[in-house]
């Protein structure tokens, strides 16, 4: 004769064969395993319930503690942790920015600080140095020009030989002086960088004296070595 009894879990009505009792068997609807009653017992306890007022319905959570709570436990032991022992390695975060792009962004901010403190001195060196070139180009002709078609002067042409000469030595240097602004400008070379600055500090144009604190203020610039490391040589 069948066996019926209700799920310790759901209280769904399970039916199982005859000869099954001591053994375990799974509820069809919640799936809990639970052992079979023997037919006697199952009979006592139906006849039992008619008369007693059934106990308030357990949660599921509970049930399942109640039906598996006897089951062995499959999870390991908790390792108890050594406070004495060395931290554990952390694991890579794989959602982190690569040290090397941290690094690139790093530098490339410290480049442009570098250029944001040089280009406003090398800039208007650079300027006051090409208007010096220019000054001096005009200068020259005017000179050789009244030098020359005055009739009372005398050795004309070596005067305008010796003047040619010096104006074209200073606007050698204010050519050099240029060069190296841009050199400044650019964080290229710091070596030309700082022979341009110091070669604008000499009277070799009109606008010396204009020239004199713009590279006094690029050579204190230059001397910050958060600067001198972003030269290229």
């Amino acid at each position: 004769m069948p066996i019926d009894f209700d799920c310790a879990v759901c209280k769904h009505r399970i039916r199982v064969p005859d000869g099954a009792e001591g053994k375990r068997t799974k509820c069809p609807k919640c799936h809990a395993i639970q052992p079979v009653p023997s037919g006697k017992e199952d009979e006592f306890r139906l006849k039992e319930s008619e008369f007693e007022e059934k106990p308030p319905a357990k949660s599921a959570s509970h049930s399942l503690d109640d039906v598996f709570g006897s089951l062995p436990s499959k999870a390991p032991p908790k390792e108890e942790r050594n406070p004495y022992a060395d931290a554990p390695p952390e694991e890579d975060n794989p959602y982190a920015a690569p040290s090397t792009y941290s690094s690139q962004v790093g530098a490339n901010a410290a480049h442009a600080e570098a250029l944001e403190k040089i280009q406003t001195p090398a800039l208007i060196c650079a300027i006051l140095t090409g208007l010096g070139i220019a000054t001096n180009l005009i200068f020259l002709l005017v000179t050789t020009i009244w030098t020359l078609s005055d009739a009372n002067a005398q050795n004309a042409a070596v005067w305008v030989g010796i003047q040619t000469v010096i104006i074209a030595f200073a606007t050698a240097m204010l050519g050099l002086a240029l060069y190296g602004a841009y050199q400044a400008r650019d964080l290229k070379n710091f070596g030309l960088a700082w022979a341009g600055f110091i070669i604008a500090l000499l009277p070799c144009s009109f606008l010396c004296i204009l020239t004199i604190p713009i590279s006094v203020w690029g050579m204190m610039v230059l001397s910050d070595s958060s600067v001198q490391r972003q030269f290229a040589s």
